[in-house]
């Protein structure tokens, strides 16, 4: 009696060891599949980030471009706008921003605005740019919600206009 309440006993813990370990070989699995999720995701906010700051670059050689066409001798303005346009919708929004690609479309749209008002004020011979003003704001708004929702500091926007 006393032998089979021994193998007894020894059967129901073998059970409970058994048990317990494997609970923590699945909270281990848990911690590992996390810890993946959270490098993917880490991963994929620097593609983001990057692709964003990629972007940028190219939009700002178009606004550079732009802004000295505008005020060259020789040079219509209109058309000078009417390539911006061109050009700016040219560069395409990278496929890791598809989130944003609203947002950045209309960002660049405002700029269109700017810079079609501020073709016909250079054109009527104004210097005051002060009605062109908001559509360059409205850019730089939109695209600072963008950079500050992929978690970057925003660009000094307006450095890079003339």
């Amino acid at each position: 009696m006393k032998k089979l309440s021994f193998l007894l006993s020894a059967a129901v813990l073998t059970l409970i060891l058994g048990a317990c370990s494997n609970e923590e070989a699945s909270k281990g699995e848990e911690k590992e599949e996390s810890a993946a999720e959270t490098t993917e995701a880490a991963d994929e906010g620097k593609e983001m980030r990057s692709a964003l700051l990629s972007y940028q670059g190219e939009v700002t050689k178009v606004i550079r471009n732009t802004d000295a066409n505008l005020t060259a001798e020789g040079q219509d303005p209109a058309e000078a706008a009417a390539a911006f346009e061109k050009e700016a919708k040219a560069v395409s929004v990278p496929e890791e921003l598809t989130d944003y690609t609203k947002d950045i479309e209309a960002a660049v749209d405002s700029l269109s605005q700017y810079y079609a008002k501020k073709a016909e004020l250079v054109k009527a011979g104004s210097e005051d740019m002060a009605e062109a003003e908001p559509f360059k704001e409205e850019y730089i708004n939109s695209m600072t919600k963008v950079f500050e929702e992929v978690e970057l500091s925003a660009p000094a926007f307006n450095s890079v206009f003339q």
